[in-house]
């Protein structure tokens, strides 16, 4: 399932299409700065929580040429699955 068909879903119950999907993507949109921007964690109850994680910076090969190039560290999200799910 991709976020298409979750608003399709949305969309065949309450709200036409385009409500629908103006609503998913703000939700998205949401979730995204408070992980990104305000580097806060973002738990939905019987779901799963979001949480920022910072990789290391670290040295990595280019398979091609076996050189190393090195990595800086990034920002990415750590999705934990809720237990009532």
């Amino acid at each position: 399932m991709n976020k298409n068909d979750i608003i399709k879903e949305i969309s065949k119950k309450t709200l036409n299409f385009n409500q629908a999907k103006s609503i998913v993507d703000e939700i998205f949109e949401i979730i995204k700065k408070e992980i990104f921007e305000n580097s806060n964690k973002v738990v939905i109850s019987n779901f799963g929580t979001f949480e920022p994680k910072i990789t290391k910076p670290r040295i990595a090969r280019n398979p091609k040429t076996n050189e190393k190039v090195p990595v800086s560290s990034k920002k990415t999200i750590k999705f934990k699955i809720s237990k009532n799910l």
